[in-house]
């Protein structure tokens, strides 16, 4: 391994990229955007941009006692549908906007509603560009970002509310037809097919509005998967180098390791593909880039991913940091994705995501993925030997683990002074729960998936297998 390491940075340095295995990062605090997308309106959407932006988790509001979420678009194309309402909002002339308190937003949970969910803060005016407004409206003015759309299902009197951290707007009095995307909505209801879901806040009587069922209907498909990247298939890796470099890979410098990763130098390009199917990539900045743009990096990496991705269906925006290296301000995008309708997480301490990219405005400096694929095997349903079990069991199984760690993270050391509210101060923490599928990441091909909870508790990541309530998974980040 020591061997492998020094001859890697050997190499390194013969081509004079020791700045790209010793450059520094500094992640910013995010600042006021909304300027900077405005001074090239002229960049083209790529035609997977709109889908990097697409929620995770939708909430269905049918009345007060009957609420269901789904991962998926898939079957009833509810976003699909909303994104056309939404570009209308985004454009009009005509509404009002007024912010609503907490309260207000949470009571109108119990109304018909429909609310999108997303892993990332998303600017509204990148996305009345993702949506094809040439020139969107005042409500990009008022609204900088929100990580939650509310679509009231109300035949009277429609409004939408965008939403960010305990900040809410509502947006009312526009000349919207709605009448599709309620008979969409309506066509779940009467289906009945799903899983009741019910708001911690009603049934723990606890200030969390985060919605979990009590037992579960359907199952998630039985999953496996394998590596994009194959790297014994010579044909295959040709053309994944010559697509990098946009060169015939005759007259690209190739090294083999030991270890059977194979390295690709052209003058100070580089590319690293390693066995387990991790690829990295690196490319100088051709030009100092001083002020970052978000909306045209968004299309860089947008038509980066589709050039050099096969399949770029599932994938999404997770995160966005603003970075800073040698002069020159960019992002940093991770990127994960959704097997069969599904977030993905990957067990793999050296991806945070299945995408990395540092992008600054037209130039991808930095890339790095390790793309998996379903692999299509049909399973029979066992569903009278498993059982899934909900959230409510899982965190009725682990909650002395999830208490121990709680006071661990959180530096309790006397929990006798706690212990009366410690229960209710752990359930208020919980900030996120789903469904998921878990990548081992141990096997190229034939990988099975474990179905899982996912609940985030005060910056803990906990997956929790769905047919035992083991922990399968957990991570503890600060940020």
């Amino acid at each position: 391994m020591i061997k492998e390491r020094l001859k890697t940075l050997l190499l390194a340095s013969l081509v004079c990229m020791s700045l790209f295995f010793t450059r520094k990062l500094w992640i910013t605090v995010p600042e006021n955007f909304v300027s900077s997308f405005k001074s090239d309106e002229s960049a083209k959407v790529n035609y997977i941009f709109p889908d990097m932006l697409n929620p995770t988790k939708y909430v269905l509001n049918f009345n007060k006692k009957n609420h269901t979420v789904f991962y998926s678009d898939e079957e009833y194309k509810l976003w699909a549908s909303s994104k056309e309402i939404l570009k209308q909002v985004l454009s009009s002339e005509n509404f009002e906007i007024v912010k609503v308190s907490d309260e207000e937003y949470v009571s109108d949970f119990n109304k018909r509603s429909l609310v999108f969910y997303f892993p990332e803060d998303i600017n509204v005016y990148i996305l009345a560009k993702v949506l094809d407004i040439n020139k969107p409206n005042d409500i990009t003015e008022n609204v900088e970002e929100v990580n939650s759309i509310y679509l009231s299902m109300e035949k009277n009197s429609p409004f939408i509310i965008l939403g960010k951290d305990g900040n809410y707007f509502k947006i009312y009095n526009f000349n919207i037809e709605m009448k599709n995307l309620r008979e969409l909505f309506n066509g779940v209801e009467q289906n009945k097919d799903y899983t009741y879901y019910y708001s911690m806040r009603d049934t723990l009587e606890i200030d969390n509005n985060i919605y979990m069922p009590y037992e579960m209907i359907n199952e998630l498909p039985v999953l496996y998967v394998e590596n994009e990247i194959n790297i014994e298939d010579e044909e295959e890796i040709k053309n994944i180098v010559e697509g990098f470099f946009n060169k015939n890979i005759d007259y690209i410098r190739e090294i083999t390791e030991d270890n059977g990763s194979m390295i690709y130098i052209d003058n100070q390009k580089f590319l690293k593909i390693y066995k387990d199917g991790v690829l990295e990539y690196f490319c100088p900045l051709e030009k100092t880039v001083k002020k970052r743009n978000l909306y045209i990096s968004l299309n860089s990496a947008a038509d980066f991913i589709s050039a050099h991705v096969s399949s770029p269906k599932g994938i999404y925006l997770s995160k966005v940091n603003e970075i800073k290296s040698d002069g020159n301000s960019g992002y940093g995008f991770t990127f994960k994705y959704k097997l069969k309708g599904y977030p993905v997480l990957l067990e793999k301490d050296d991806m945070n995501g299945f995408i990395y990219m540092e992008v600054f405005n037209d130039y991808v400096r930095t890339y790095k993925s390790l793309i998996r694929k379903d692999m299509n095997i049909s399973v029979s349903s066992s569903k009278s030997d498993h059982k899934m079990l909900s959230a409510f069991d899982v965190l009725d199984l682990n909650y002395s683990y999830i208490e121990g760690k709680y006071i661990e993270d959180n530096d309790l050391k006397t929990k006798n002074k706690i212990e009366e509210n410690l229960n209710i101060k752990i359930m208020n923490s919980i900030d996120d729960v789903y469904l998921a599928y878990l990548d081992p990441c141990k096997a190229e091909r034939g990988e099975k998936l474990t179905a899982v909870w996912v609940i985030k508790i005060s910056g803990r990541i906990y997956a929790f297998d769905v047919y035992t309530g083991q922990v399968v998974y957990e991570k503890f980040s600060k940020e």
